[in-house]
């Protein structure tokens, strides 16, 4: 199915109730939608996931009649470890069809992960009706309370990754009881036993929720990090000697993240931009506290992070670049040749940068003068971009055609006279074409005693 918009994801969800509807009828087996799409629709959100429970019928064979009942090619996979098929009908929604985890109704939803996810919508049904069997789920979710349907310990027990989910409707805006922490806090040690690819799906929706640092704040109490990541352990309490910060590393970082949109590229750039001042502190003779290279150990820790709970690539790309060029210290005194040396350094997605960049700087004591400096950087770097007729600075002439005009071998001197060019575009001594390029390499080929053009 073709990538749902926002207005129409309530309307497909209609569409897939009723194929669930008809593949239940066709079977005659009792199945239910649980967990998060009833919750959802009664928060007032559009579902994305939906689970299905199928009685007395193999799943795999309702997975299969529901598959042939869409009407369309659709991608799907079974799950490895776990008795589940996941069938994906677009960015925005996927479908899980699994059996129960007991032998009726109640006793499956008694083993669910919270009380908030155990509401039903029978599919005997022709149309969706949201029922409340433990008569506990609509009072929670009115109420923003969290707990588990039974008790807490043995719930985490039979899947710790329940614990980042409890953080995740923690920053959501849920309360979770102090019975609730105190068997997350019991429990985190076997964190580990689940696959960190299962962690990261956990993490991300608990990034993209309503207010991350809620969730990130707990989880670093209850020792998540110190389990699951203990690289970044030194980072979480850690205070920032800054004049233009009032808050600790973590506290920083986390706040940054609230701040961005939900945007899994910016939010993860927020949460890892500062993390490596915990590493690179530095006091000067002058009694000075600085934290040069941050920006690099920061980034170095987001790849190894996002590779270690498995992120997506290109993300992971994107991430470790914003952060590893985050620090930009503008002012209106900056040449036009060191607004092109910047651009040059972050011609690669230049706005995707400055995005991150006022962000970060909206967290700090007194953001004002700096956002006005962002934005005259915006300017500029924008009008040199007019100039140069694209974002990234490069030689306008390759290494072939330089060897090809000059008569020159491989070697490098090529790469070198390639940076020569860039250098004189980024100083404004050449403009960024072919023609000025090949008339500067004349001239700097006669200053190294080079000069074997043909």
């Amino acid at each position: 199915m073709e990538k749902l918009k926002k207005e129409e994801r309530r309307e497909i969800f209609d569409f897939v109730f009723s194929v669930l509807h008809k593949t239940s009828k066709k079977l005659g087996v009792s199945a239910y939608i649980v967990g998060g799409a009833p919750r959802d629709i009664i928060c007032g959100l559009e579902p994305k996931d939906i689970d299905v429970i199928v009685f007395g019928q193999d799943y795999s064979t309702f997975a299969k009649i529901f598959i042939s009942e869409i009407g369309e090619k659709v991608n799907f996979f079974k799950a490895k470890k776990y008795e589940m098929i996941r069938i994906i009908l677009s960015d925005n929604l996927t479908v899980d069809i699994s059996p129960p985890k007991s032998k009726n109704l109640i006793g499956d939803l008694k083993r669910r992960d919270f009380t908030i996810n155990t509401l039903v919508i029978p599919l005997k049904d022709p149309k969706p009706n949201i029922l409340d069997p433990l008569g506990v789920a609509t009072d929670d979710i009115t109420r923003k309370f969290l707990r588990t349907p039974s008790d807490p310990e043995k719930t985490f027990s039979a899947d710790p990754c329940r614990i980042i989910r409890a953080g995740r409707f923690v920053s959501d805006g849920f309360f979770a009881d102090e019975k609730l922490i105190s068997a997350m806090k019991k429990k985190i040690p076997s964190i580990n036993s689940v696959p960190k690819e299962r962690q990261g799906e956990e993490l991300r929706k608990l990034f993209l929720s309503k207010k991350p640092s809620l969730g990130l704040f707990l989880l670093r109490d209850i020792k998540f990090f110190n389990y699951a990541y203990p690289k970044i352990v030194p980072a979480l309490y850690k205070d920032q000697k800054s004049p233009y910060h009032f808050e600790g590393v973590f506290e920083h970082c986390a706040r940054v993240v609230d701040l961005t949109p939900p945007d899994i590229v910016l939010r993860l750039s927020a949460f890892f931009h500062d993390i490596g001042k915990a590493f690179t502190e530095k006091i000067l003779p002058d009694g000075r506290v600085v934290y040069w290279g941050h920006e690099v150990v920061s980034a170095e820790i987001a790849e190894d992070f996002l590779s270690t709970f498995k992120f997506p690539y290109d993300e992971r790309k994107k991430i470790v670049f914003v952060v590893k060029n985050h620090m930009i210290y503008y002012t209106s005194q900056w040449s036009d040749s060191a607004v092109r040396r910047l651009l040059r350094r972050i011609g690669d997605d230049p706005e995707l940068v400055l995005k991150f960049v006022e962000y970060d700087i909206k967290a700090l004591k007194d953001p004002s003068e700096k956002l006005k400096n962002i934005q005259e950087l915006r300017n500029r770097i924008y009008s040199e971009i007019l100039k140069l007729g694209k974002t990234k600075i490069e030689s306008p002439i390759d290494g072939y055609e330089i060897q090809k005009i000059f008569n020159l071998k491989p070697g490098p001197l090529i790469g070198q006279i390639k940076q020569a060019v860039i250098n004189a575009i980024v100083e404004g001594k050449i403009e960024p074409n072919k023609e000025s390029a090949i008339s500067f390499i004349r001239e700097y080929l006669k200053q190294i005693g080079q000069d074997s053009e043909k």
